[in-house]
């Protein structure tokens, strides 16, 4: 096949239909998901402390310019300095089935004590709106996720999200979040036995106790402030938990406790509980996982 060598586009691109003895032919869907990272953008300054996002966004030739759904995604680190580029590859996984996906640094306990984090990552969220052009989102359409310590974020801020708590706005853009999951999230920081292999639980040395600045056991209820459990009864979007059954840094009775009050409120809260898994790792990133996950934002972005 011989063509004129000249400015083609993709519609005036001749396509190539010599048969090839030997050769395999795949044909497209139009469905087919690209997708590229942006690294290290900055969503917030706060303290002299830039903040930044890992960006993940998605491309289909069914929709080239097409808004998709976006996921915000806190990093856990047992709210300390987070590696934020840990995650990238996992998240990917949700970018692929569609959606803009990002994760989250916010300020660590090192640097600014409870409720930074909270503030940081619904100024995150904030942030993805306001560049919804430049990242294709689709503002009506956001779910805040994370894991262990970002577990417990994402909880707090979905569950907070329609009320003026731990907040301190960066822009005017509602936050419409539509769902929330909370992967082994550090969801109660006064439970006795809800951190397994944290020989100084609640101490001011402990992570729980340097998130809030003080002892815990000496001021349990200032603690209930950090704790998902106190915002049960407030307006929020329906919930996913997921808990490995042998983990040893969150006990999973934490998961169970906040799902088991969620639920007893009448509202929207899904529990999986992965059996023999452990802190993270592999078995919440599986394809099954990411199918329930997928499953669970397509059913609340209906």
């Amino acid at each position: 096949m011989k063509i004129e060598v000249k400015e083609y586009t993709y519609e005036t691109m001749p396509d190539y239909t010599d048969e090839v003895e030997g050769a395999k032919e795949i044909k497209l869907s139009g469905k087919e998901m690209h997708t590229a990272y942006i690294p290290d953008v900055v969503y917030d300054r706060k303290d002299g402390t830039d903040l930044h996002l890992q960006i993940v966004t998605p491309k289909c030739p069914d929709s080239p310019d097409g808004r998709f759904p976006c996921v915000v995604y806190v990093q856990g680190s047992a709210w300390k300095e987070q590696d934020v580029h840990s995650n990238v590859a996992n998240i990917g996984l949700l970018a692929r089935k569609g959606y803009v996906t990002s994760i989250v640094q916010y300020r660590h306990s090192g640097i600014a004590k409870f409720p930074a984090q909270i503030i940081d990552a619904k100024n995150a969220i904030r942030f993805m709106i306001e560049h919804k052009d430049e990242y294709g989102v689709d503002e009506n359409n956001i779910i805040i996720a994370g894991n262990s310590s970002g577990g417990h974020t994402s909880a707090m801020v979905g569950m907070t999200a329609k009320t003026d708590l731990f907040d301190e706005p960066i822009n005017s853009q509602p936050l419409n979040i539509k769902g929330i999951i909370d992967l082994y999230g550090a969801v109660d920081i006064t439970m006795d036995c809800g951190f397994p292999t944290t020989l100084n639980h609640g101490k001011p040395d402990s992570p729980e106790g340097m998130l809030m600045g003080f002892d815990i056991s000496e001021n349990p209820e200032a603690a209930k402030a950090a704790c998902a459990k106190t915002y049960a009864g407030l307006d929020y979007a329906p919930m996913l938990i997921v808990h490995g059954t042998k983990d040893k840094t969150v006990f999973a009775q934490e998961s169970v406790d906040l799902y088991n009050e969620i639920k007893a409120r009448g509202k929207d809260v899904q529990l999986y509980l992965i059996r023999g898994a452990d802190h993270g790792g592999a078995p919440f990133w599986s394809d099954e996982m990411i199918e329930i996950y997928h499953n669970f934002i397509q059913k609340c972005i209906k």
